[in-house]
């Protein structure tokens, strides 16, 4: 069982693990970020002290881990199951304990660790005012966040210039959005 298991995460890292654990970690981080910029934005505006500020952020981004680990592995094993099921009638035969099994099921957790850990990315924007009082400077640490995010996606520069758009008209979107709430 142990070989099965070692030559199933050879076949995750080697087939797997580049495009699903990329996406999960930038889909993970993405909302991390925002949650940060639209926390930190309202309680600085409001006036609100830094510690229920740090409370609000931590409190919600654990809350958003435990959600994306819990969604992403929902939906993993679901699509593994099916893409597995597939397989099976393509062959003819039963592939539980083998390694396209053990694999399906590997990439699924991993996908789930990635996504869960993630939004902790979020807390560079809360650090960078925690350690400047600048709304302006986290404004841009969040915003080069998502750029950077932006650019890990995606074939291409194009496409990785694209995606780095979209996500940081998003925070854009998000802090004026906190700012048009809070006033």
């Amino acid at each position: 069982m142990a070989s099965k298991l070692y030559e199933a995460l050879k076949y995750v890292v080697k087939y797997e693990l580049k495009s699903s654990i990329r996406r999960y970690i930038v889909l993970g981080a993405f909302d991390g970020i925002l949650l940060s910029l639209s926390i930190l934005l309202a309680g600085v505006i409001s006036h609100i002290n830094l510690t229920s500020i740090s409370l609000s952020i931590y409190s919600g981004i654990i809350a958003t881990a435990i959600s994306s680990t819990w969604n992403a592995m929902v939906v993993e094993l679901g699509e593994k199951k099916t893409e597995l099921e597939k397989i099976e009638k393509q062959v003819l035969k039963s592939l539980k304990g083998t390694i396209y099994d053990y694999s399906a099921k590997i990439a699924a957790v991993l996908a789930a660790i990635a996504h869960g850990i993630s939004p902790f990315v979020g807390l560079l924007v809360f650090y960078s005012y925690v350690y400047s009082h600048d709304t302006m400077l986290s404004l841009s640490v969040g915003m080069l966040s998502l750029a950077v995010l932006g650019l890990l996606y995606g074939e291409g520069i194009k496409a990785k210039i694209y995606t780095m758009v979209q996500l940081i008209v998003a925070g854009i979107i998000t802090a004026l959005i906190t700012l048009l709430v809070i006033k």
